[in-house]
């Protein structure tokens, strides 16, 4: 694994912050294209390092707020840039989808796929993480993060409208071999989401199966792009004794953000991350 001690893209992250201990960066090339992910170091290692997807229009510095106090408290994560979502990945992919990034990310986890043991997937980036966790027998923790669960058929589809049109049919989200994969799976799982997220559309006046979307609740916008029964099925699909739920109130689907206004809020949910991390049960 080379290191760099430096990024040339560093004028095009989305949050240009200083770690709590020590960044380095891995570049890997494509056909026609680089990609780079970040290492977060911590100064003294008490876990085997994470390894992180992002949601959509995201960059590696878009978790910092959970990241860099997982780094503080000994829990190194690898991040990286996926065609298709942000400044910092450009040029990238031509017509990058879902499968797109599942091969980038599959790349960089080699990295340091023989210790790592966690895998945590944001949003869009949860549907790549179980995936790519299907596929990696040392991984025996999942962090979901308003996880977003998208029809088999959705990864093949270029971003852009094929793509929207392939995860917006009514219940298509349950033709996904993901829930089958969480059946099986004998590790762990977090499941973090903000009380407003995952609300049920009939409610809000949407057709069943599909998100409640944009809407005005408790004195505020609210975004909930994740259908109910994506949630309900996540819950189904992981045995009981494997799955912690943590729920964080006055938070949408922005997490990130909720995390990034709320600093108290942060050291709760890192902590809490932390703990499911070191717990060997």
């Amino acid at each position: 694994m080379e290191l760099e001690a430096a990024s040339a893209q560093r004028s095009t992250w989305q949050y240009d912050e200083p770690s709590p201990g020590a960044e380095r960066f891995i570049s890997e090339t494509f056909d026609s294209y680089q990609q780079q992910a970040r290492l977060l170091i911590p100064d003294e290692e008490r876990a085997a390092p994470l390894f992180v997807v992002g949601g959509a229009r995201s960059d590696f510095t878009r978790l910092n707020p959970l990241l860099y106090r997982l780094q503080a408290l000994g829990i190194g994560s690898l991040t990286a840039n996926l065609s298709g979502h942000s400044l910092a990945s450009e040029p990238g992919a031509f017509a990058p989808s879902l499968r797109t990034n599942r091969e980038e990310a599959l790349r960089f986890h080699r990295h340091i796929a023989a210790r790592c043991q966690t895998v945590i997937g944001h949003s869009l980036g949860a549907s790549i993480a179980l995936k790519l966790a299907a596929q990696q027998p040392t991984v025996d923790k999942l962090i979901l993060i308003c996880p977003a669960v998208y029809p088999d058929n959705a990864h093949d589809a270029p971003f852009g409208p094929a793509f929207t049109a392939a995860i917006s049919k009514p219940y298509g989200f349950l033709d996904c071999d993901s829930f089958e994969f969480l059946r099986q799976f004998h590790g762990r799982v977090l499941l973090v989401m903000g009380e407003f997220d995952g609300l049920n559309s009939q409610t809000h006046g949407q057709g069943a199966g599909t998100s409640a979307g944009t809407l005005w609740l408790a004195g505020a916008q609210r975004y909930s792009p994740i259908p109910e029964e994506v949630t309900r099925s996540l819950l189904k699909s992981v045995p009981p004794p494997n799955l912690q739920c943590l729920l964080l109130s006055n938070c949408d689907h922005g997490v990130a953000a909720h995390l990034r206004s709320a600093p108290l809020v942060a050291d709760q949910v890192a902590q809490t991350v932390a703990e499911f991390i070191f717990d060997a049960s």
